[in-house]
């Protein structure tokens, strides 16, 4: 057999890489977020859809992005009454994914932020914005391209009272894993609201 028609039939028996199953997840991380202006019901939810409180190691990718995300925040949040919570990780696998819920808040002048965050650490497929667009039923606000990161966010989020709702996706090798500590995809959805006088 020639060395062309060697490559041809390796080819053709090579598998095809599986489509990301945007639907499944895209519906998980739906279902996991949309209490998120109540972070004591996520956890609720989440424990009731059979998500897995777990607390990453220091040295892995979330572990090192929960460090970061603690110590940006000590520098911009200095006045006695700001706060920031402890924040609380969920595992779960969802059509083969293994994936992973970050809850935190911030509290500040007033105001405060809950985040509800989904991470595929180290997936090399993204969710089209396709794809996403379908399930929310409308246009992004604000789409982003580049080799370095994929972002698409929509505002207001995908649910009642959501301030925002976004993907990106982190390919690797790329400089903005410097700032995330991974590679691979993200969703978030968020809350703003003001704090008890």
């Amino acid at each position: 057999m020639s060395l062309s028609l060697l490559l041809l039939a390796q080819a053709a028996t090579s598998p095809a890489v599986a489509p990301y199953p945007a639907a499944a997840v895209l519906e998980a991380f739906g279902e996991a977020c949309r209490n998120v202006q109540d972070l004591k019901q996520v956890e609720a939810d989440l424990v009731e859809q059979d998500w897995t409180a777990e607390t990453p190691a220091d040295d892995s990718p979330l572990g090192k992005l929960l460090a970061v995300g603690r110590a940006g925040a000590a520098e911009i949040l200095d006045d006695p009454d700001d706060r920031i919570s402890d924040t609380v990780v969920f595992t779960k696998t969802i059509e083969g994914e293994r994936l992973d819920i970050i809850l935190s808040s911030v509290q500040s002048s007033g105001r405060f932020v809950n985040g509800c965050r989904m991470y595929d650490v180290n997936e090399a497929r993204k969710i089209e914005t396709s794809d996403a667009q379908t399930w929310i039923g409308r246009e992004p606000d604000r789409s982003v391209g580049r080799e370095e990161i994929f972002m698409t966010n929509w505002t207001p989020g995908y649910a009642e009272g959501h301030d925002s709702f976004e993907i990106f996706y982190v390919p690797e090798g790329s400089p903005i894993i410097a700032l995330t500590q991974f590679h691979g995809l993200a969703l978030k959805a968020d809350f703003v609201g003001e704090t008890e006088q």
